[in-house]
């Protein structure tokens, strides 16, 4: 996925794409919307109040100013079973470092339950 990223100061949103994949569908889940392309794979992830995002999901307090000064942005996708493993790696300035993990649910497979998606 060749990745680019643009954040949103005034409404604290982090918005990261794949610029050659276009999207099919949509996950919408809280304050995130990831976009998926037709085979599947996640073409761009938005993500609404990013500073509180991020500071929910990682150690450390992160404010709309130490993400308006994002340097490099990268998104790792692991699809396992049925749920996407994203990995955040962001670099701001200062040499202050973002890596976070979050699992997202998806309906890639047959439920074992119900033998439906």
């Amino acid at each position: 996925m060749k990745q680019k990223f643009d954040y949103d100061y005034e409404n604290d949103s982090l918005f990261i794409y794949d610029s050659l994949n276009k999207s099919k569908g949509c996950i919408e889940l809280d304050n995130l919307v990831i976009d998926l392309s037709s085979k599947g794979n996640i073409s761009s992830i938005e993500i609404f109040d990013a500073s509180k995002f991020f500071s929910n999901i990682s150690s450390q307090k992160i404010s709309k100013t130490k993400l308006k000064s994002i340097i490099k942005c990268n998104l790792e996708v692991i699809s396992q079973n049925n749920f996407f493993l994203l990995k955040f790696n962001l670099e701001l300035e200062n040499d202050l470092k973002i890596t976070s993990p979050l699992m997202i649910p998806t309906v890639n497979e047959p439920s074992p339950a119900t033998g439906k998606i």
